[in-house]
């Protein structure tokens, strides 16, 4: 299994983003001084469904799996019944041979075990796209024989939770073996505003370029608002990595900085009136102060903001001030903290460094390193003949477009996403399949950007693909 990623810094996000942040930091500071009366709001709202999604696989990526489960424990905790709460991981994490702890999966260094007691709707081939928005669209006879079959059953009344965890790059989120795009999730939300199948929804998505996902495309109208780990051209970032646990180390990283700095604020929050009178807008701006590797934004409907949390996400409270299960981390070690991008190829280089391995493990290791690499020239050079020869056909939009190691930043729209899609697949029948290898994640952009310029160039793109992968391996996998 070859894996691995290439350095890259975030660049924070600037004008449109930054003032729609500004504006949200605005309303946060005009209503702080509102709190919300008790009343029997909570049941008069409908029901509250809860979508987990793990969308990644392979022990490299180890965190996108103990986030959904640490979300799971949350949501259960706070009283959502488990006939509500959809879940999808490929689950091949907690009995993985490299786990130091079999059965076990945990979200901090010394942390309790957050695999205990989740319930996995959707497991190995079943966590894809097409099953995700049939899910949350409520196809019930689409995933009909498929995992438990459950989808969201909602109505006018209803609040949709969906937390997202997964690599993501400009446009798109990843699965397994496909590939989500920004237009295909807006429209399932616009099929479901029409259709009357939640009255709001929030978001909390963790991905590199997760918004991107969002920015210029979700309404602002629908009752949606999105919450997400990193601004539109800037990386998430991984935490918690290369951690001793029991005397074990688990060489990879338990968590992804956003995640735990939502969740683990939330279990520290176990007073019942605290938690109770939090807005969406209040965990925010938490959030956001604590999160400094990369840009939490927020998206859509602003309205939402002002609501209650835990009218999406559940409240049980005990009376306690702090949960004595929980440990609080209120700083990482930034030494731990790794952009998502880079996980793979540092923590292969941390277990190298030590002194606990075999000569024959060392030697594999260092092959597999060394293999990782040479796959990712080969993947360079395919990407930047192809933009090369793109370039020479069209020299009219280079400028517009950017260099291929330094794309222009241009924001996306609906109508870029048809031409989009058609040359990644492309890429993916003719060269290798882009959703196998996360590492192309890093260098889609300049693609989107054709298509924001010309949203017809893949009939130019295409043939060039075909041309430029005739001698390309087809099997390449798992470069990461």
């Amino acid at each position: 299994m070859l894996v691995g990623n290439r350095n890259n810094q975030p660049r924070p996000y600037k004008m449109g983003v930054f003032n729609l942040v500004s504006l949200a930091l605005f309303v946060i500071g005009s209503f702080a001084a509102h709190e919300p009366n008790p009343t029997n709001e909570e049941n008069s709202i409908g029901k509250k469904w809860v979508v987990l999604v793990a969308g990644s696989s392979g022990w490299n990526n180890y965190r996108h799996q103990a986030d959904i489960c640490h979300a799971y424990q949350i949501v259960k905790e706070n009283g959502i019944p488990e006939s509500h709460i959809i879940t999808m991981m490929v689950d091949d994490i907690a009995y993985n041979y490299r786990n130091p702890t079999p059965g076990k999966i945990i979200n901090q260094p010394n942390g309790k075990d957050v695999y205990k007691g989740v319930k996995i709707d959707y497991k190995g081939k079943d966590v894809n796209k097409k099953n995700f928005l049939k899910i949350i669209t409520g196809d019930k006879t689409g995933m009909r024989s498929i995992g438990t079959g459950r989808v969201i059953k909602g109505g006018p009344l209803d609040r949709i939770f969906i937390n997202f965890v997964d690599h993501g790059s400009t446009g798109l989120l990843s699965f397994p073996n496909d590939y989500l795009y920004a237009d295909e999730l807006n429209n399932a939300f616009n099929s479901m505003h029409g259709n009357k199948t939640y009255h709001k929804m929030l978001l909390y998505v963790e991905a590199c370029k997760s918004g991107s996902m969002f920015d210029n495309i979700l309404s602002e109208n629908t009752n949606i608002f999105s919450v997400t780990a990193a601004g539109p051209r800037e990386n998430s970032y991984a935490c918690y990595c290369n951690s001793l646990y029991d005397n074990w180390y688990y060489y990879v990283c338990l968590g992804d900085v956003f995640s735990v700095k939502w969740m683990e604020d939330l279990d520290k929050h176990t007073s019942k009136l605290t938690a109770w009178r939090r807005t969406i807008f209040n965990d925010f701006r938490v959030v956001r102060t604590n999160v400094t590797t990369s840009n939490v934004m927020i998206y859509g409907d602003l309205e939402v903001g002002h609501e209650k949390l835990s009218s999406f996400i559940g409240y049980t409270g005990n009376g306690a001030d702090h949960s004595p299960d929980v440990q609080q981390s209120s700083e990482f070690n930034m030494k731990n903290t790794i952009s998502s991008r880079d996980v793979y190829e540092s923590n292969l280089q941390y277990e190298l460094a030590q002194d606990e391995l075999s000569l024959p493990e060392s030697l594999n290791l260092s092959a597999e390193l060394r293999q990782n690499n040479e796959m990712r020239s080969v993947i360079d050079s395919v990407f930047r003949k192809i933009y090369l020869e793109v370039m020479k056909a069209r020299p009219d939009i280079k400028s517009e477009i950017g260099e291929y190691d330094k794309p222009n930043n241009l924001k996306l729209n609906m109508a870029m996403f048809p031409c989009y899609r058609s040359i990644l697949n492309q890429i993916s029948d003719s060269c290798f399949s882009l959703p196998q290898n996360p590492y192309v994640l890093d260098h889609l952009t300049v693609f989107a950007n054709m298509c924001v310029v010309d949203d017809e160039i893949h009939q130019i793109v295409e043939s060039i693909v075909i041309q430029s992968c005739s001698d390309v391996p087809k099997d390449i996998t798992d470069v990461q």
